[in-house]
């Protein structure tokens, strides 16, 4: 339960804007987070139609930057078949895939996960989490069924509780 709670958090984190930020994703231009869009997404084949969907949802400028980050390495990975590191950009959580895999794997910097297999090392790259997630109807849906709530348990994780904030108020100047 330890990783399934980790996973809880990073998803958790990738809610609030002040920590998707100071993670580095710019998110000036997005309506709101999570980002949910329709189901619609998932059938989507073409790269150029994916685009088109990410710069209309505001991610253009996100997109600009993991463009504008691809550097040589430093060391003796260029050697190894590690020549470029490049930053990360946004994670595309759909419930099933109808092309959109095939869609956004070649934009840079974009990956996808479906929502029942999420993975922590894409969900808090380099251990930071806040990374920028856009969510499909379906898989935002699908997490209250694998997470539960605060409330219930899990129905499909047999005996899985959320953890529980270990502060009411995170709000740290106001109380002291």
């Amino acid at each position: 339960t330890q990783k399934r709670h980790a996973v809880a958090t990073a998803l958790a984190a990738s809610a609030l804007p002040p920590l998707v930020m100071a993670r580095g994703h710019r998110i000036g231009e997005v309506a709101e987070l999570p980002l949910v869009v329709s189901d619609g997404v998932e059938s989507m084949t073409k790269t150029k139609q994916a685009v088109e969907t990410l710069k209309k949802l505001g991610c253009g400028e996100e997109l600009q930057r993991v463009l504008d980050s691809k550097k040589v390495r430093a060391g003796k990975g260029k050697m190894r078949n590690r020549r470029y590191t490049m930053r990360r950009g946004p994670l595309v959580v759909y419930s099933e895939d109808n092309g959109i895999v095939r869609a956004m794997r070649n934009i840079p910097g974009v990956e996808t996960a479906c929502v029942t297999r999420l993975n922590l090392l894409k969900l808090a790259p380099g251990g930071n989490f806040g990374r920028f997630i856009i969510w499909t109807e379906g898989a935002f849906k699908k997490l209250g069924e694998i997470y539960g709530t605060l409330k219930s348990g899990a129905p499909l994780k047999k005996n899985y509780h959320l953890p529980r904030a270990e502060m009411e108020n995170a709000d740290l100047d106001r109380i002291i």
